[in-house]
């Protein structure tokens, strides 16, 4: 049996950059890797590499499957197809660590760019000036898709959303999302209406990328969440918490207080007691709508919250759950009652679907 190494020692003394560079193609501009694993055959290079919030490097497949991605080990494990004990050693061995000899020193590295603590207002100014030429001809093929997600001009407005032409009509720097080709802009707000961050959405993304581009960590730092204004109140005694803006203002538009989590890691320590905060200001019950898919994030995310803002801050919350397969902008689509359903209260999880669901 091998020694037993701290997993900490042996990634502070392994260069992913290095490993992915062996295991992997980089791309031209040595920025990405064709993913190094032999059951995904990449033709884009779709590896990226990033660091954690405890500093630590990891890498990501974006070709949508789960498992293709982790850390250092994670990234051993794939592509020798071995142990994690078995991993972990060979990592130990390439960075020299012997049992029978005190640990090398942590290798220096060129630190990266600080994370921001607040928006820079070149994001700002980005979003801005997507807003206003969402209005303009250049803005007409994003106008178009977002009308087709049936999402009207007033709640559009009253949100700030807007339409990136591209960087070859929009002129934009570095840590500003990169405009391969037109993308809808989702800016984050605060309470107060006010651009914290900003999500561009590719129409059309390209291969091996995600659907969403984000401003860089050290030109804004996510906020978790982003609060929806609906142009007209309905009423509702309910702050309805979706996952992401675009479903955020589906709510809104029906006159729902709402707010977009931003990711499916959004539930860091503070988003409950921010939600808490808001629900308790004015005087509003939380109805969590959780995305409905075969991974059972969504259900999972929405359990967590609602066990944090009950326990932790004595806020009554529920779960409704879409019809099987839908999030709520697929739903609201497809059932223009879905805002006479969301308000039946005679439950803590609800499954909601066609007509016949029974109605106080």
């Amino acid at each position: 049996m091998g020694h037993r190494w701290t997993i900490a020692d042996v990634l502070d003394r392994t260069d992913l950059r290095a490993l992915l560079d062996e295991f992997a193609v980089p791309d031209r501009e040595g920025r990405r890797w064709h993913c190094p694993l032999s059951d995904h055959d990449d033709h884009h290079a779709s590896v990226t590499m990033h660091r954690d919030h405890r500093g630590h490097e990891r890498w990501r497949c974006w070709s949508g499957d789960r498992d293709h991605r982790g850390d250092a080990i994670d990234l051993v494990q794939a592509v020798r197809r071995c142990d994690r004990a078995t991993a972990i050693d060979e990592l130990a061995t390439r960075a020299g660590m012997s049992p029978d000899r005190e640990l090398p020193p942590v290798p220096t590295r060129r630190p990266g760019p600080k994370p921001a603590t607040h928006p820079d207002d070149r994001v700002i100014a980005y979003a801005t000036v997507c807003a206003r030429l969402l209005w303009s001809p250049l803005g007409t093929e994003v106008r178009d898709w977002l009308h087709g997600r049936g999402l009207d001009d007033d709640v559009l407005r009253a949100n700030r959303v807007g339409a990136d032409p591209g960087r070859a009509r929009l002129r934009r720097g570095k840590g500003i999302p990169y405009g391969a080709g037109p993308g809808a802009t989702f800016p984050a707000l605060n309470p107060a209406g006010e651009i914290r961050y900003v999500q561009t959405r590719a129409l059309e993304p390209r291969p091996g990328y995600g659907k969403y581009d984000n401003p860089s960590a050290a030109m804004a730092p996510n906020p978790r969440l982003s609060v929806a204004f609906p142009p007209t109140r309905n009423g509702s005694d309910q702050l309805v918490v979706c996952e992401g803006i675009p479903d955020s203002l589906v709510a809104a538009q029906a006159g729902f207080r709402a707010i977009g989590l931003l990711g499916t890691n959004a539930l860091d320590d503070s988003v409950a007691a921010r939600i808490a905060n808001l629900a308790d200001n004015n005087g509003l019950d939380v109805t969590v709508v959780v995305d409905v898919d075969d991974t059972g994030t969504g259900r999972s995310l929405g359990a967590q919250l609602v066990a944090r803002l009950e326990a932790e801050h004595g806020v009554a919350a529920r779960i409704i759950e879409p019809p099987e397969g839908q999030d709520l902008n697929t739903w609201a689509l497809a059932d223009q009652c879905w805002p006479t359903r969301l308000a039946l209260r005679d439950s803590r999880r609800e499954v909601l679907g066609g007509p016949d669901v029974a109605q106080e």
